[in-house]
């Protein structure tokens, strides 16, 4: 046994000693028993921290006596690359997720302390702790089935026979991205556990430690899945030669629902924290959050989805036969399939269990207009159109599993709820400064706004409604938000921005949404067929193909040079191109991409065949102009931006060197 096998089989006994010391201790409250937890939940993160620099090692030397590195690696990789195999497949992705579930575990361990005094307080604070170990078990017990599961799926198994060289990187995953967006990704899968566990926690142990440790990891796993989207977006839109950042592919779009349900915790939240509001919504949007993480996995690694972003291929003709087929063949899948129903066994329970004993909720009279869109019912509406949105791309997503969905399914049906969530935020946010009628006009207006402009583009070409529905609601929604910015600028600095972070984030989501709906709606796209020297109208341009070439190398190169002009101004003389490895038949695109404003020019070779003898050469480019697209980006680092600034000004030591400046 390698010392990397010996690590990982450690782990599952580590975690036994945790939950074994750590039920002992709940029970009889020993000191001792507790140390014991601690040692052993710090061995396990020494252990896992170990392994992966173990693995690191193995790549950066290429040890192809690991079957793992050999899938992965290849000796004339980049360094780069060669470490960026660590988490290229579902091994290493895994062991980052223990790793980053065993960091936040330790980290709610030791920080949590005994409980003091005898009165009214000590007696809280009592029940904070109890529910603190009480979470702590949960977690332990989701991290030990997660190590479990990696034994079947072990990165340091021996290759059987000894390869002489590696199978190298796939070339689509040689990117920078790469070297950031998958460990991104499975550190955010690890922040989900402890946040399952205080749900879990909530439900069924007094105390009101569970909000803040959720909040805590929740907004973790919010910005690291939310830069992840983003990274894998801009990856998509410059590498696949696709010319799109989102395509509601099955895996893109099982990834965002995690994410939905975590905006949608973190916003129950706030009014758990300020008026004890969503005593039983809230955890249940907490478990939420792992749970999709779990199906997400599942969709990622079933191969049950036709996707191109699958771990595993497709097998079988139906959903039913690649269900029944990977079930049989793969070990781990069949573990997340095992921990997902036991997750969701345990939330149906627990939350069944506190509903019953839950008193019945007070009835409340309303009469005025005022009272209906007061800020509980209006942010009550908010969380659940909230979840509306995330039930029905579920929904969706479930009704593709035996064939793939184009985006404009998703997009007619998600429309009507983003417009109702606009009006929401609009009318919640501007209430302290406009009345009822006024915002309800106002709603109205857009709404029909959106309507007239809709129709009055639909028939420009497919899918530029989108443009013409969005821009009022994002105009008031817009408006709303830097209403509110606006109205803290006078404050101190501290409580200044912490006010701005959640409404910088807003702000970004919206331009997001709005950015969407202009690139998609408004982009002009075609194909066209050239020979050398032929000029032809494309997407706005007069395109002339100058040269088709093809430069022979290690990395065969297929060329395309080609100008576009507008009228008799030169917009673009650039190249798109072609290539692939010597020997192997997979050639991969390499786009031409100018970012602008208030446009990108994007162009791909989607054919080309160079000349021979009378034959003239001939290309098939697509091009495309995509406005607004730079909204998309904005959009992006705002929202991360916000809940960046959240963190930061919520952060003791951030605190205190805010506190420092008085503007």
């Amino acid at each position: 046994m390698n010392p990397g096998d010996l690590l990982l089989h450690l782990n599952p006994l580590l975690l036994l000693a945790s939950l074994a010391t750590g039920a002992l201790h709940l029970r009889d409250g020993d000191a001792e028993k507790r140390l014991l937890q601690r040692v052993s939940l710090g061995l396990l993160l020494a252990s896992l921290t170990a392994s992966l620099l173990l693995l690191g090692s193995y790549f950066y030397r290429t040890a192809l006596e690991f079957a793992y590195v050999a899938d992965y690696s290849a000796v004339e990789l980049p360094l780069r690359y060669k470490l960026a195999g660590v988490w290229a497949g579902r091994d290493g992705t895994l062991l980052i997720w223990c790793w980053a579930a065993a960091l936040a575990l330790n980290w709610e361990l030791w920080r949590g302390s005994g409980a003091a005094g005898g009165d009214a307080a000590g007696a809280r604070r009592r029940g904070d702790v109890h529910q603190q170990r009480v979470l702590v078990l949960f977690a332990s017990g989701i991290l030990l089935a997660l190590a479990a599961i990696q034994l079947a799926i072990n990165p340091f198994t021996l290759s059987d026979p000894l390869p002489t060289e590696g199978r190298g990187l796939n070339p689509l995953l040689q990117s920078p991205w790469m070297t950031i967006h998958p460990p991104i990704v499975f550190a955010a899968y690890g922040f989900a556990v402890p946040l399952y566990a205080a749900g879990l926690a909530a439900l069924v142990a007094r105390g009101d430690a569970w909000l803040d440790v959720g909040r805590r990891w929740a907004r973790w796993f919010w910005l690291l899945t939310a830069g992840a989207l983003t990274m894998g977006g801009y990856w998509a839109y410059t590498t696949l030669g696709w010319g799109g950042f989102w395509a509601w592919d099955p895996v893109e779009t099982s990834g965002l629902l995690p994410w939905l349900a975590g905006t949608t915790f973190l916003h129950a939240a706030v009014m758990g924290k300020r008026k004890h509001h969503y005593a039983l919504l809230g955890p249940l949007l907490a478990m939420m959050v792992l749970l999709l993480v779990l199906f997400e996995s599942f969709v990622t690694r079933g191969g049950i989805w036709l996707s191109v972003h699958a771990f595993l291929p497709s097998q079988g003709d139906s959903a039913a036969q690649r269900f029944l087929a990977v079930m049989a063949d793969d070990r781990s899948v069949k573990g997340l399939v095992l921990l997902l129903g036991s997750c969701l066994a345990a939330t149906g329970f627990t939350t069944a269990r506190a509903y019953s004993r839950a008193p019945p909720p007070e009835p409340r009279q309303r009469e005025k207009l005022e009272e209906w869109l007061d800020e509980d019912t209006t942010y009550f509406g908010a969380i659940y159109t909230q979840l509306l949105i995330l039930t029905v791309t579920l929904v969706l997503l479930l009704t593709g599993v035996n064939g793939y969905l184009p985006g404009f399914v998703f997009e007619t049906r998600l429309a009507l709820f983003v417009a109702l969530l606009a009006a929401f935020f609009a009318i919640y946010t501007l209430q302290r400064w406009h009345p009822p009628r006024q915002l309800l006009g106002w709603c109205g207006a857009a709404a029909g706004a959106s309507v007239v402009l809709g129709l009055l583009l639909l028939g420009a070409r497919p899918g530029s409604w989108m443009a013409g529905a969005a821009l009022p609601w994002a105009a008031l929604a817009g408006y709303a938000a830097l209403r509110y910015l606006w109205s803290f600028r006078g404050k101190p600095l501290l409580p200044r921005l912490r006010a701005w972070g959640p409404y910088i984030a807003h702000l970004g989501i919206i331009l997001v949404a709005l950015g969407y709906g202009v690139s998609y709606g408004l982009d002009q796209v075609e194909t066209i067929e050239l020979e050398e020297g032929e000029t032809a109208e494309a997407a706005g341009f007069t395109v002339t193909l100058d040269e088709v070439a093809m430069r022979p190398g290690e990395e065969n190169r297929l060329e395309a040079q080609f100008r576009l002009h507008r009228g008799d101004k030169l917009v673009v003389d650039a190249t798109a191109a072609r290539i692939n490895t010597a020997g192997s038949a997979e050639w991969r695109t390499l786009i031409y991409l100018e970012h602008r404003l208030d446009r990108d020019i994007y162009v791909t070779l989607d054919e080309a065949v160079p000349g021979e003898g009378e034959q003239p050469s001939r290309a098939t480019l697509t091009v495309r102009q995509i406005p607004g697209i730079m909204l998309v980006w904005t959009g992006a680092l705002l929202t991360t931006g916000g809940m960046a600034l959240t963190m930061f000004t919520d952060w003791a030591p951030g605190k205190q060197w805010l506190r420092k400046f008085n503007f």
